[in-house]
C-alpha cells in the first residue's frame, strides 16, 4: 500500500478540515515533524501562532509566501492585517481561475 503523504511547507495556504477552525485558511510559517505552525493575522496572530497536526489541514495554493515565514520566525514585525490582507488577495486569485 502506497501512503501519500500532505507535503506542506513554509509559505503555503492551507486549509483546516477538523476542529474549530474548520474552513479557515491559513498561511504555514514552519512546520517541525508531524505539526504545522499557522497563522491567518485575524484570530490567529503573529504573536499567537496555531499548532496543527499536518494530516489535519490541506494545502491549497502554494503562494510562495516564503518571505513572510521567514520574517515571522525571525521574530521580524510582520503586521497581522498585512497577512490577513494576503490571505484574502490570494483566495480570491485562487476563486477566479
Amino acid at each position: 500500500m502506497i501512503s501519500i503523504k500532505n507535503t506542506v511547507k513554509a509559505g503555503d495556504l492551507v486549509i483546516s478540515l477538523a476542529g474549530r477552525d474548520k474552513g479557515n485558511i491559513f498561511l504555514v510559517v514552519s512546520v517541525e515533524q508531524d505539526y504545522a505552525f499557522l497563522v491567518d493575522g485575524k484570530i490567529r496572530k503573529v504573536q499567537n501562532l496555531k499548532k496543527k497536526k499536518i494530516k489535519h489541514i490541506k494545502s491549497v495554493f502554494v503562494a510562495n509566501l516564503n518571505d513572510f515565514a521567514i520574517k515571522i520566525q525571525r521574530g521580524e514585525l510582520v503586521g497581522n492585517k498585512r497577512i490577513n490582507r494576503l490571505i484574502k488577495a490570494q483566495t480570491q486569485k485562487i476563486q477566479e481561475d
